[in-house]
């Protein structure tokens, strides 16, 4: 969703009334009576309602533990500093005043400091609930060393767990001490839909989660980490009422801790009319870890004939990173709160005006298309936004919300020029916070661009905080007027933006293109790519992707230029910067060969002719499948890399790492083909790295260094209006910098799988 994101509710402030107490060290002694130690607290804010589940928010949190270290003149150190001033002090708020006892106080002394760190729910030092039972595993007591460590066990998913980042080094000259609170719990939803007829009502369901963990904050005291993960599998259990129906319906969320265990166990019951029935499913297992501390993930079950017969899972922005906002709609001319909304504005854009400003205020499924007497076509083969070249030039708020089961074929009175996805073409225009779900494109002819959001891009755009899930289903090659390739993307196929500037920033795609072949309706040219499949003068920022491609079933043709690329098939001039690529790629020939074929593949770029590329990175398995190269009597150049697979070198490269553990082996081809580890054929700039060229690094020692990495060129962002709870009312855009310190977490779940910060709150702004 947006980076700007506010934590929603007012400071509340807490006055803490301290004084002296027995048994604290001698360096009490100069903690004299000089002016009250104040307060305030706020949660950070969660991805759903408050009130729908044991959430805490900034309203509703009524008791909190207080941790207080005096290190007199010298700063706070983890390895010596004691909670010598307040140790799991419980201060608890009756009627709207936070109060404890005994009372503290700022030390008289200027130069001597205090520095505080919090927990909640409270608990007693040593001791908890028989269910979601949490203690201080550190410190021991008041004269014992180290920031807070929280123990949780026995989870029953009902506690949201919250510690504070340190407040540190604060002398007397300090306002009130403002706690930020951050969830260390992964929120996990669960949902039913039914897929047949028959009512149910829900009455329980239970999940595995992990047994235990130590919490605390990170060495950069920004975010919480999660240690010392029990390996045994806990058993959560609810039981609701709930009456489902063919629509996703929320049954229960719970709050587990941020480790997703392999082959996660989760059963069912409910009642019908033949009686009660329990049913089990496992989730998805998924490599890197996709529970994350103060992140949230959807699993929707789908139920059929009694049983479970496919989980899907929401893991993406829409989910993760913010609530949706609530703005006014003075700037809009069109509300869209359903799919017939959205097609009746396909037809006003289409038939003219395409400066149209659109805010999305609901959820939309393109299937209940199905029985309008009017767009009834529409679900099974939508007609883009913006067609042929009538390129919409308005702005899209989707304002978080998602539309789902999209489907798209050719439209035969479209020319090669037009792009196919829910926007065919854009031309200044702003599309933010569009969520794709389970997108399913089948093209079988010409298209210039394909892709789910947006199949041709053109000059002075801005694509913001949008993600999409689906499948691509058919790689179209050809070529447009001017010799340049088809293209396909995860999210936005052809972007050419020679004429001015446009941007990506903040963005993702889920999409896996190609499982039903090629087809070639002139010539053999295409550029591929898991987020953008074709890339002139765009600049990206924070985005990544994490589909799969395969090319094959390639018909005969004198002549391929295939450009295939995790995250992009082939950029020029643009600046990509904090973002990675995670899907496989397979490429699979026809038995012929020319001197002419250029293959560029690369687990993050296939080909990049200029411009730049910061702190990004890509996992990929590269296969090509080239049958009897050997004997054919001449073949082109065919380069695959872990990273890049051909750079012209022109433009600069630094702090980047292509993994290449999983590439074609130029041997394996008779040696006419260039496979390496990060570029297939070009050179390496300094501070990239391989899997073989490490050194001891982590990637994230890559992508962000302890030493801060920005970018040259600044990239839009959204303005949040804080008058109004809402990030996107009126479009009005800020530029900065991109920067590894703000834009990479600090502490990912895995070293060697950075991740991208969407928790980004900037205080200068309104």
């Amino acid at each position: 969703m947006n980076m700007t994101r506010r934590m929603k509710g007012a400071y509340i402030l807490i006055p803490l009334l301290c004084t002296l107490c027995t048994g604290c060290d001698s360096e009490d002694e100069s903690l004299m009576s000089t002016r009250e130690i104040g307060f305030s607290t706020t949660v950070a804010s969660s991805e759903a309602e408050p009130g729908t589940r044991a959430e805490a928010t900034t309203d509703n949190l009524t008791e909190m533990g207080v941790f207080a270290y005096f290190t007199g003149t010298g700063n706070f150190n983890n390895g010596s500093s004691t909670p010598n001033h307040l140790y799991n002090q419980s201060v608890k708020k009756t009627g709207g005043v936070w109060t404890y006892s005994p009372v503290r106080y700022w030390p008289a002394n200027a130069n001597e400091k205090v520095s505080f760190f919090a927990y909640a729910p409270h608990t007693a030092a040593v001791s908890g609930n028989a269910n979601d039972k949490i203690r201080i595993t550190k410190p021991t007591a008041f004269n014992a060393p180290g920031r807070p460590v929280i123990s949780y066990s026995a989870p029953k998913g009902e506690l949201d767990l919250l510690l504070s980042t340190g407040v540190t080094d604060c002398t007397n000259t300090h306002g009130p001490v403002q706690f930020t609170m951050k969830h260390a719990m992964t929120k996990v939803v669960f949902k039913v839909q039914l897929n047949d007829g028959d009512s149910k009502t829900i009455t329980g369901i239970s999940t595995e989660c992990a047994s235990s963990a130590d919490f605390s904050i990170n060495d950069a005291n920004t975010a919480v980490t999660a240690e010392n993960i029990g390996t045994s599998k806990s058993t959560c259990t609810a039981t609701v009422s709930i009456a489902a129906d063919g629509t996703a319906k929320t049954v229960k969320e719970f709050f587990l801790i941020p480790s997703h265990p392999n082959d996660t166990k989760v059963t069912l019951t409910y009642t019908d009319s033949d009686g009660s029935h329990t049913i089990e499913g496992a989730l998805p297992n998924v490599t890197p870890n996709d529970w994350l501390s103060g992140k949230a993930i959807g699993y929707t079950l789908k139920i059929q004939d009694n049983r479970i017969i496919a989980i899907t899972t929401d893991t993406d922005m829409a989910w993760e990173t913010q609530q949706t906002p609530s703005p006014t709609h003075a700037f809009y001319n069109y509300i869209i709160a359903t799919a017939e909304d959205l097609a009746n504005f396909r037809d006003d854009v289409n038939n003219g005006n395409r400066n149209a400003r659109a805010l999305q205020i609901a959820d939309i499924d393109m299937q209940d298309l199905a029985t309008s007497p009017t767009h009834g076509e529409d679900a099974t083969n939508w007609t883009p936004i913006g067609h042929g070249t009538q390129y919409f030039q308005g702005s899209y708020n989707g304002n978080g919300h998602t539309i789902s089961n999209l489907k798209l074929q050719w439209h035969a009175k479209y020319t090669q020029e037009a792009g196919m996805g829910l926007f065919g073409g854009i031309l200044n225009a702003n599309l933010i916070g569009i969520h794709l779900r389970n997108t399913e494109i089948a093209l079988q002819a010409s298209s210039s661009g394909t892709g789910t959001l947006v199949g041709y891009m053109r000059e002075n755009s801005k694509v913001i905080s949008c993600s999409a899930t689906g499948k691509i289903k058919t790689v179209i090659l050809g070529e447009i007027s001017g010799g340049m390739p088809y293209s396909t993307g995860g999210l936005i196929g052809y972007a050419n933006c020679n004429a001015g500037l446009s941007w990506v920033v903040l963005c993702n795609a889920k999409v896996d293109i190609g499982e039903n072949g090629s087809v070639i309706p002139n010539t053999g040219l295409c550029s591929v790519g898991g987020l953008i499949g074709y890339a002139y003068n765009v600049d990206v920022a924070s985005c990544y992707a994490s589909g799969n491609i395969e090319i094959k079933d390639i018909p005969t043709k004198n002549m391929y230029i295939i450009y295939v690329g995790g995250f992009c098939g082939s950029s020029t001039e643009g600046c990509i910067v904090g973002s990675y690529s995670l899907g496989d790629i397979a490429v699979s020939l026809p038995n012929r060969g020319s001197v002419d074929d250029i293959i560029y593949a690369g687990g993050f770029l296939g080909n990049i002719n200029s411009g730049s590329l910061l702190s990004c990175y890509s996992y990929a398995t590269l296969a090509l499948a080239y049958p009897n190269i050997a004997s054919q009597s001449q073949t082109g150049q065919i380069c695959f890399g872990g990273f890049i697979g051909y750079w012209t070198e022109n433009g600069t490269m630094f702090f980047c790492y292509g993994d290449g553990t999983s590439i074609p082996s130029s041997h394996d081809f008779s040696s006419r083909i260039f496979s390496e580890e990060f570029i297939g054929y070009g050179k390496i700039d300094e501070y990239c790295f391989s899997s073989s060229t490490l050194m001891g690094q982590t990637v994230q020692d890559i992508v962000a260094p302890g030493s801060p990495i920005e970018s040259i060129v600044d990239y839009p962002f959204i303005k949040y209006d804080f008058s109004i709870n809402s990030y996107w009312t009126d479009y009005r855009f800020y530029s900065k910098k991109w920067d590894s310190e703000y834009f990479w977490k600090s502490t990912p779940d895995e070293q060697g799988h950075p991740r991208i910060s969407y928790e980004i709150e900037d205080p200068t702004l309104p």
